[in-house]
């Protein structure tokens, strides 16, 4: 079920979180602890205040402290003399989280830790791609974490949530309440409520936001946990002292832990250990030792003396056991992601070491954002290995075509199940759906146009806009008119976004029986789009258009620095030339690649990676050529089932094909279609762009050859393969 290589991450995880393999910079970002409850994380927060950090929480904001009504931050101590701060926030809830983000909480970087209870809601209000979060959370096996809740909330009268009624009841009676608990987790991961079902879509959104933006830990090896936090928040438990004797007041002295346990038969746990000295009012134990031994550990805690009277002993139910049982199938999703959060524990460990190797020279001479390099225009970067050069790509791509034989070439699972092979016969089905990759300055929207004036239904971001909101009842999927002057129509879907396929998938589109009427689909988001709204039972039937790479960056180029209505416009290339904007990597490197095999524009590009796009475009799709558009459409008539020689498809050829054939803007593109200088081959410019997209030049190298072979596939319809 999960998607190993795909990138599902919502807009704002992507923009506003580091990743994983970022090296942590302090200076930069701000953490955030997801605190769920009954998983350590009021340890982890007394951890941290022992340490001196600064937090957000809930204690900020109480009024007993008198700054809950202050218009601006404020760093204080709530207790003097035990030398912790807090800002006066209370970021554990949505209100209180919105009163921060609007009081610049995180701009002002004054917290060291966030902590909250709404991980995507305090990411998408708190965050922001200038002042970006990394994300910490310790987890917690979900029957064991309910068990807990369920004891916890019988006596926890200072809780909101305290439920006396619980006092008599066993596990079992309460696993069976209508109302209990579920998928917590994935619940909060996807922001949904709990009112709300998830799914599928939702574990795997959930598993890809833990995967790429989370440092996890797990409550049974919290030692171990918070020495990957403590890394990635850049404390040092090694020299500083304060710091030092935190950990050892919490976890022990790792020199007098082996000492003791010499001579001992069999050792101790170090999960009871790591939980022994963190107890009170929040904490109840499973006894996984002797009651003795574990009495003992307890009367040594800094805190339960307070609160031995809160404390519960709870039995650890097998997994056999019909409480486990019952506790297991009311969240089965949570169970999914726990065993998978498992896996990731141990595969980070090392990403985490690797946080203390570092560059010399990434750190003492980082590039600033407008530096440009050596006469080949190619830029310095401090983090990442340079792109390969074409010529080194080509050789690589050679020697991966001549052990073709040797290795099969191995696709993603989900695009070999749910995409329908390019060399089946062009012949409608209910069961599938065509899908335009709209590769970006490739000719898409004249394509989409083209076929509007045809009368064709296309889903695409048209239908999502709020401007035709009158029009259409959104409780049903339908297609419906938008312009009164045009055919065209458009399905109530907003299919450009990864937020807007998965409203769509929410709402059955193309999954439900009785469905909106749907030509094909357009989007950007190729592997987000077939793996949330296609399956093996409704498959997609690929079709592109593509361009040079250099060609397209340059029609980027010359296009943002005057489309002032796309949110990716930018004013200051207006000051560029192409030259100087040419000299390093502007955000984007290798787009077509990554997206057919879901890379981050972060993510380490492979030729694997490229034999795999390879793959993909050789066998799932319809190939166009924007310099060869008329012959393109020509098939991709045949692909759609056109009739060319009705006056209306004709009419529309005329006015769309021909004038886009010979270059020339049509009347309906001029707002998305610009004259502009090219980029000469061998010019410094093109050298740049070349170095920088090398593995998107092989592709469309590649692609060129195929749409050469493609030929048979229309033979006898007067179509030529390329020369």
């Amino acid at each position: 079920m999960y998607l190993s290589a795909h990138s599902t991450l919502m807009p704002w995880a992507h923009h506003n979180l580091v990743d994983i393999t970022t090296t942590p910079d302090t200076k930069l970002e701000t953490a955030l602890f997801w605190h769920i409850p009954k998983s350590g994380g009021t340890t982890a927060k007394r951890l941290y205040q022992c340490m001196g950090q600064t937090l957000a929480h809930r204690v900020g904001a109480d009024p007993k402290f008198g700054h809950d009504k202050d218009r601006d931050i404020v760093v204080f101590e709530p207790h003097v003399g035990k030398d912790w701060k807090v800002v006066n926030v209370d970021t554990t809830i949505r209100a209180g989280i919105l009163k921060a983000g609007k009081m610049g909480l995180v701009e002002r970087g004054v917290a060291d830790l966030i902590f909250t209870m709404e991980p995507a809601f305090a990411g998408e209000k708190l965050y922001s791609p200038d002042h970006p979060g990394r994300f910490l959370a310790l987890f917690r096996h979900p029957v064991d974490r309910a068990v807990s809740m369920f004891y916890y909330l019988q006596s926890a009268t200072w809780e909101r949530s305290y439920r006396p009624e619980w006092k008599d009841m066993s596990v079992m009676e309460w696993a069976n309440l209508p109302n209990a608990e579920r998928d917590y987790m994935v619940h909060k991961l996807v922001n949904k409520r709990f009112d709300e079902d998830v799914g599928e879509v939702d574990l795997i959104v959930a598993k890809e936001l833990v995967r790429q933006r989370f440092v996890v830990g797990l409550m049974e090896e919290m030692e171990e946990s918070v020495r990957r936090f403590n890394v990635a928040l850049g404390l040092d438990v090694v020299e500083d002292e304060r710091n030092r004797e935190c950990m050892r007041e919490f976890f022990g002295d790792q020199e007098d832990e082996e000492k003791e346990n010499d001579g001992a038969a069999g050792g101790g746990d170090e999960g009871e250990r790591t939980l022994a000295n963190t107890d009170n009012k929040n904490s109840n134990k499973h006894p996984k030792v002797s009651l003795e031994v574990l009495l003992e550990i307890l009367m040594k805690s800094q805190f339960i003396h307070n609160h031995i009277l809160s404390l519960h002993i709870m039995s650890k139910f097998d997994k056999d056991s019909p409480e486990y049982k019952a506790i297991a199938e009311r969240n089965p999703l949570d169970m999914i992601l726990y065993q998978y959060i498992e896996k990731l524990f141990e595969e980070q460990k090392e990403i985490v070491d690797h946080y203390y190797v570092r560059d010399d020279d990434s750190i003492n001479n980082p590039q600033g954002d407008d530096s440009v390099s050596d006469e080949t225009g190619s830029a310095e970067t401090s983090v990442a290995e340079p792109e390969p050069t074409p010529e080194q790509v080509e050789q690589e791509d050679q020697t991966l075509q001549e052990n073709e034989d040797d290795k099969e070439v191995e696709m993603p699972k989900e695009a070999i199940g749910n995409l329908v092979n390019v060399n089946q016969s062009f012949v409608k089905s209910d069961n599938i759906t065509p899908f335009f990759w709209h590769v970006p300055k490739c000719g898409g929207t004249s394509l989409q146009r083209l076929y509007w004036c045809m009368g064709m239904s296309i889903a695409n971001e048209v239908g999502g806009n709020p401007k035709f909101a009158a029009a259409v009842d959104r409780s049903t999927l339908q297609a419906f008119k938008p312009w009164t002057d045009n055919p065209g129509r458009v399905v109530n879907v907003d299919v450009s976004t990864h937020q807007g396929i998965m409203d769509a998938g929410r709402r059955g589109f193309l999954g439900d029986a009785e469905q909106a009427e749907v030509d094909f689909i357009s989007t950007s988001e190729f592997q987000f789009a077939y793996t949330m709204l296609y399956s093996p039972t409704h498959r997609a039937r690929m079709f592109a258009l593509f361009r040079h790479p250099i060609e397209r960056q340059v029609s980027k180029f010359f296009y943002l620095r005057k489309a002032t209505w796309e949110p990716t416009y930018n004013e200051r290339w207006q000051k560029m030339s192409l030259t100087e904007w040419a000299s390093r990597e502007r955000g984007e490197n290798n787009w077509m690649v990554r997206k057919l095999v879901g890379k981050d524009p972060t993510a380490e590009l492979t030729p694997e990676d490229l034999k795999v796009a390879m793959k993909i475009i050789q066998t799932k799709f319809v190939i166009g050529l924007l310099d060869r558009y008329h012959e393109s459409i020509h098939r991709f008539n045949m692909f759609l089932g056109v009739d060319e020689t009705s006056p209306r498809s004709q009419q529309c050829m005329d006015e769309f094909t021909e004038a886009k054939a010979s270059n020339k803007r049509g009347k309906k593109n001029d707002g998305n279609s610009y004259e502009h200088p090219e980029a000469k081959e061998g010019s410094p410019a093109w050298k740049s762009l070349a170095q920088i997209h090398s593995y998107d030049v092989a592709l469309f190298k590649f692609i060129r050859q195929e749409y050469g072979n493609q030929a048979h596939l229309f033979q006898g319809d007067g179509t030529t393969a390329l020369n």
